[in-house]
């Protein structure tokens, strides 16, 4: 074995026992010795994915982009724009995010490790608010998870769900999260369903519902990752059945928590009506 390699067997043993700062210096001095165009196109891949485990997403890039001046076999570039979606995707950077994740499936759609792939492409597509074209992907792969992987599967139930939802298709989105609900195995998965049926209930103003629903979430996951939105929907269902009383509570308990929230206008123009009908 030459130095460089001995060097690159080093690292990639620290970088397996999540020795990052370790790894990173070993990577580093295998570059010093001269390296094959092949072997820096690994050493800066390599880099890349220490990088991204220590969550440092810009210099994670910044090394998966230094490879792209190598020829590198397919396989090591499918990798390399993988990598580079999931930084951007923690970076908040949908485009780029969608961008890297599709170059990363125009080399392989096919593998195990490109249907995740997919799934993280589902993702970004839905914080884009592009349902159409996350409802396509869904389609590809869910029979895939359902086979293989049923908690993906589940998870992609709750997407799905709330693109009927937002397409206005509110009957689809209750079956659709009922089938969650019904196939959910731990209360925080269940709670997931619930609240995509609170949102359906409050879209057709049946507000009773709602309220019950939005309970059976807290009761579910205490820690439910959206409180803001189980308030809103209570005060407001508050609001709308009449009791006023009920809906300052929560009206004066939302505006302490969430000063900034994405209910303010909503909550504030309630609040204004005063008189507790709509």
């Amino acid at each position: 074995m030459n130095p460089v390699d001995d060097h690159l067997q080093k690292a990639r043993n620290l970088l397996e026992n999540e020795k990052y700062q370790e790894a990173i210096q070993a990577y580093l001095e295998a570059l010093k010795l001269k390296p094959s165009d092949q072997q820096k196109g690994s050493i800066w891949a390599e880099l890349s994915i220490v990088f991204y485990s220590m969550q440092e997403y810009e210099r994670s890039i910044e090394a998966a982009q230094s490879t792209l001046a190598f020829d590198l076999p397919d396989m090591v570039k499918q990798n390399i724009f993988r990598t580079m979606g999931f930084c951007f995707a923690a970076l908040n950077k949908l485009d780029e995010a969608a961008e890297f994740f599709e170059k990363s499936l125009s080399l392989d759609r096919d593998s195990e490790k490109q249907q995740i792939t997919i799934y993280e492409l589902i993702k970004v597509y839905f914080r884009q608010q592009k349902y159409k074209e996350t409802e396509i992907q869904i389609k590809e792969v869910e029979g895939y998870f359902y086979q293989n992987n049923k908690e993906y599967w589940l998870s992609l139930l709750f997407y799905k769900g709330f693109i009927f939802y937002y397409l206005d298709q509110r009957d689809n989105a209750e079956k659709i999260f009922e089938e969650l609900l019904e196939n959910a195995q731990d209360n925080p998965r269940k709670a997931t369903a619930l609240f995509g049926l609170a949102f359906v209930s409050f879209a057709r103003k049946d507000y009773l519902k709602t309220i019950n629903l939005c309970e059976a979430v807290i009761t579910h996951d205490a820690n439910f990752f959206d409180m803001e939105t189980i308030g809103f929907m209570t005060s407001a269902s508050f609001f709308h059945l009449g009791r006023k009383d009920v809906f300052e509570k929560y009206f004066t308990e939302l505006k302490k928590n969430y000063p900034q929230g994405r209910y303010v206008e909503e909550l504030d123009k309630l609040h204004q009506d005063g008189d507790g009908k709509e």
